[in-house]
């Protein structure tokens, strides 16, 4: 008597709404895609979770804790669509962090400069979202 084994390769399911696959993130600036990016590295350290995006010649760097409850310890920006800012908790902007499964989305306000204007200080509001 024998027994029949099979599977089947048919599409890929996607992940759900607000869950992006693993090791991609979204990135906006001032309500504008500046693109998405294949190139994340997480590292989680304890209650914390440092995130690094690169995209051609910009990126993100942020810091996330869940220690009492998830936290956006800081998030910077390098020329992502030529702006250039950071929030840092406490000191300056401003930042929110939630999850949908393993997907961040951190969002908020970063202060720094923009190419067009470089000698102004602006804030500038910034949308990440990045799946480790």
């Amino acid at each position: 008597m024998g027994a029949a084994v099979g599977c089947s390769s048919g599409p890929a399911a996607s992940p759900g709404p607000g869950v992006l696959a693993p090791g991609t993130a979204v990135l906006t600036v001032d309500g504008k895609d500046v693109g998405k990016t294949y190139d994340v590295r997480c590292q989680v350290i304890d209650w914390m979770t440092r995130i690094h995006t690169s995209l051609d010649s910009s990126g993100v760097s942020a810091m996330v804790s869940n220690a009492n409850r998830l936290t956006a310890e800081f998030v910077r920006l390098d020329n992502l669509g030529g702006f250039t800012g950071s929030y840092e908790r406490r000191l300056q902007g401003e930042a929110t962090v939630t999850m949908t499964g393993p997907t961040y989305h951190i969002s908020g306000a970063a202060l720094g400069f923009n190419k067009a204007e470089p000698t102004e200080l602006k804030a500038e509001t910034f949308s990440v979202q990045v799946s480790c």
